[in-house]
């Protein structure tokens, strides 16, 4: 019975794993790069694109937050994993796109694509349970 109610091991394990590995690959360098000096090694010409930019790190850095946070009680954060889930999926789908409309990038964006792919799969294919219930 008690195997019902909660996560199997592995499953939370593997999910509180990746999603760590998620949030700290973005906050750690999102939140270097909105304090740098000079954004990221784009010829920023005005304050409102700088400002963009950096906002769109902030953006990035929240989201690797959320990602950490979601490891505290992974039990409880179906909706969140999803969540998450579904936003890599969007970024995967516009660097599809991008790569038809673009061409093909670098190795290290193609790699940043599967990765992102697999971890949407997982996180929208695998989130912890719904029916999740835990007495206390």
């Amino acid at each position: 019975m008690n195997c019902e109610l909660t996560m199997q091991k592995r499953h939370k394990r593997l999910l509180v794993a990746l999603l760590m590995l998620f949030g700290l690959s973005l906050l750690i360098p999102d939140v270097i790069t909105m304090f740098h000096p000079e954004p990221a090694g784009l010829n920023v010409q005005l304050a409102d694109q700088a400002n963009q930019f950096r906002a769109l790190h902030g953006m990035m850095a929240g989201l690797g937050v959320m990602g950490c946070l979601a490891c505290y009680r992974i039990e409880k954060e179906r909706t969140l994993v999803m969540g998450i889930g579904l936003t890599l999926a969007l970024v995967v789908a516009a660097r599809v796109y991008s790569l038809f409309s673009e061409g093909l990038p670098d190795w290290p964006t193609l790699f940043y694509l599967a990765i992102e792919s697999i971890l949407a799969l997982i996180f929208l294919r695998f989130p912890p349970p719904a029916d999740n219930i835990r007495t206390s």
